[in-house]
C-alpha cells in the first residue's frame, strides 16, 4: 500500500469514530425548517466538519433545510435515497488534511437491510490546470453474523454523462479503493447500493472518502501527516460499532 493510501485510509478509519466526537453546536430544529440552497461547511485551518439529518425534501442543519453542502473546494449536491436509507438518518461532512469524507449512518431502526445513497460532487476551486478528483474510498460497518458473505455494498462512480469511472465492493465490512485521476473528471455522481445477503446482517455506516490533485500528481503526502492522524486516534474515542469479521 501506498503512503497516499494509507494516510487516506487512517483518515477514513478516524472519520467514522468521530461520529461522537464535538458538535457545532447546531441544534435540530422541532419544527418544519426553512428552506434554503447550500450550507457552507466553516472551516479552521483548512479543516470543518458538518453534521446533517436526512429530510424528505434534503438535508436539515439546525434550523435550515439545505440541497446542498460546500467543503472547502468541494460541492455536494442533488441528494437521492431508498429503499432503508431515509428520513432520520445522518449524514456527516468532514474535510481532513485535504481528504474530503461523507458519512452515513443509520438512526432509525437496528440497520440497513437494503438501500441506495445518491449524490454529486464537484470540485468548485478555479485552478490551472483545473482540479480533478483522485483517490476514492469505501468502508462500510456492518452488525450481524461473520465468517461469511452476509452484507453486500457497491460504490459507483460516473461521469454527470454516465460514463463509468469506477466500482468498488465492501463485502462483509471490507475497505476498498482505487483512482479515477487518468478521467480528468470533475463532477462526478456516485451511488451506493447497499445489500443484506443474511437477514441478521445490517448496515449501520458507511464511508466515503475523496481526495483531489491535478493531472499529473503535483504532492505526495508528508510523513508527519500520519502520525497526526494516529494522535488523533489516540483520545480514547472508540467507535460505536463494531466491524464484521
Amino acid at each position: 500500500m501506498t503512503l497516499d493510501n494509507l494516510v487516506i485510509m487512517t483518515i477514513n478509519k478516524l472519520a467514522t469514530i468521530l461520529w461522537g466526537v464535538a458538535t457545532l453546536g447546531i441544534a435540530t430544529a422541532m419544527a418544519t425548517p426553512a428552506q434554503a440552497s447550500s450550507f457552507t461547511v466553516p472551516l479552521v485551518g483548512g479543516n470543518g466538519f458538518v453534521n446533517a439529518t436526512i429530510t424528505s425534501g434534503g438535508l436539515s442543519i439546525g434550523a435550515t433545510v439545505y440541497d446542498s453542502v460546500k467543503l472547502g473546494d468541494q460541492l455536494f449536491s442533488d441528494f437521492s435515497f431508498g429503499g432503508d436509507v431515509g428520513a432520520g438518518d445522518k449524514l456527516r461532512f468532514v474535510l481532513n488534511q485535504d481528504v474530503w469524507t461523507v458519512n452515513f449512518r443509520e438512526e432509525t431502526s437496528l440497520g440497513v437491510a437494503n438501500g441506495t445513497l445518491e449524490y454529486k460532487v464537484k470540485i468548485v476551486a478555479i485552478s490551472t490546470p483545473p482540479l480533478v478528483f483522485d483517490t476514492i474510498i469505501f468502508d462500510t460497518d456492518i452488525s450481524g453474523l461473520g465468517g461469511s458473505t452476509n452484507y453486500l455494498a457497491t460504490k459507483k462512480v460516473f461521469t454527470l454523462g454516465g460514463t463509468p469511472l469506477i466500482t468498488l465492493t465492501s463485502t462483509n465490512g471490507s475497505d476498498a479503493f482505487g483512482s479515477i485521476l487518468s478521467f480528468n473528471a470533475s463532477p462526478i455522481k456516485v451511488i451506493d447500493t447497499f445489500t443484506s445477503l443474511h437477514s441478521n446482517s445490517l448496515l449501520q455506516s458507511s464511508t466515503n472518502s475523496f481526495t483531489q490533485d491535478l493531472d499529473p500528481p503535483s504532492s505526495i503526502p508528508e510523513p508527519g501527516t500520519i502520525l497526526g492522524l494516529l494522535g488523533v486516534g489516540g483520545l480514547g474515542m472508540v467507535s460505536r460499532f463494531k466491524k464484521q469479521k
